[in-house]
C-alpha cells in the first residue's frame, strides 16, 4: 500500500498507485483492502468495532477496455442490486484516460486527475487557482524540487525502483522464482545497504511469485530499514 489515512468517524481509506501492469490487479487489490480491513481487530476484539474499508486505486495504465476513467465498486445482490454491505467500496482510477476529455475538469475529481497527469503551464495554473487544494499540493511540490537533496534522494530512490519492478516483472514472465528472491536482496542492499547475505536466508524461504511480488511492492514504500525489515518478517513462513 502507499498512503493509509484514518477518518475523524474511523473510516480507512488505503490509496494506492500502480505503475506497471502485472496481469493480477483484482487479485492485488482485494488482498490489500482485506488486509487493511482485517488489521482493525485484534485477538478478543468484536465484529461491531469493524469500519468500513475504502480502496482507491490510481493506476498509469489502461485496465479496463472502454473510455470511462472512473469506477466504483460494492457488494449488490445479483438480481435486485441490493447493497449486501457498505463495508467494502474500491474506486479504480485510470490516469491516463483522463487525457481523452477535451474540455477543463468539471469537478474536483477531474482536476486531481489532471494534476496526476503532470499537466504544467497556464491551463495547471487556472486549475490551482480554482482549487485550493491543488494548489497547496503544486507549492509542497516546487519546494521540494528546490531542494537538491531531496530531489537527489527521490530521483535515487525512483531509478532503484524502476530497476527493481523491471527485474520482478521479467522474474514473473520468466516463472523464476530464484530471479525474484535475488532482486529483493539487492533491492534491500541499494535501498538500505542491507548485505544480501543477511536476509537472504528469509527470502530463500518463499517460493511463491505471489508473495515475493506482494514483499517487493511493499518493500517500495519503506521509509527506514526497521520498516522493511518488519515487511519481511511478515512474509517469513511460520
Amino acid at each position: 500500500m502507499d498512503v493509509l489515512a484514518k477518518t475523524a468517524e474511523g473510516l480507512l481509506i488505503n490509496i494506492e498507485v500502480q505503475v506497471v501492469n502485472k496481469y493480477n490487479l483484482d487479485q492485488r487489490i482485494l488482498y490489500y483492502w482485506g488486509r487493511v480491513y482485517c488489521g482493525q481487530l485484534t485477538s478478543g476484539d468484536v465484529f461491531n468495532k469493524l469500519k468500513k474499508t475504502i480502496s482507491i486505486v490510481l493506476l498509469a495504465f489502461n485496465w479496463f477496455k472502454d473510455s470511462r476513467y472512473h469506477r466504483s465498486f460494492h457488494l449488490k445482490d445479483d438480481e435486485t442490486g441490493d447493497i449486501f454491505t457498505d463495508l467494502l467500496e474500491v474506486h479504480i482510477l485510470e490516469i491516463n484516460k483522463i487525457k481523452l476529455i477535451d474540455r477543463k475538469p468539471k469537478d474536483n475529481l477531474e482536476a486531481w486527475m489532471v494534476y496526476f497527469n503532470n499537466l504544467e503551464g497556464k491551463e495547471m495554473e487556472a486549475i490551482a487557482m480554482e482549487n485550493a487544494a491543488i494548489k497547496k499540493a503544486l507549492t509542497i511540490e516546487e519546494m521540494f524540487w528546490q531542494s537538491e537533496k531531496e530531489r537527489r534522494f527521490y530521483e535515487l530512490r525512483e531509478k532503484a525502483i524502476l530497476e527493481e519492478r523491471s527485474a520482478i516483472v521479467e522474474a514473473r514472465a520468466e516463472g523464476r522464482v530464484e530471479k525474484a528472491q535475488e532482486t529483493i536482496c539487492k533491492f534491500m542492499w541499494k535501498r538500505f545497504g542491507v548485505d544480501p547475505n543477511e536476509i537472504k536466508l528469509k527470502v530463500k524461504q518463499m517460493t511463491s511469485l505471489e508473495i515475493l511480488d506482494c514483499l517487493m511492492e511493499e518493500l517500495f514504500t519503506a521509509g527506514t530499514l526497521e520498516e522493511a525489515q518488519a515487511i519481511i518478517h511478515k512474509y517469513e513462513p511460520q
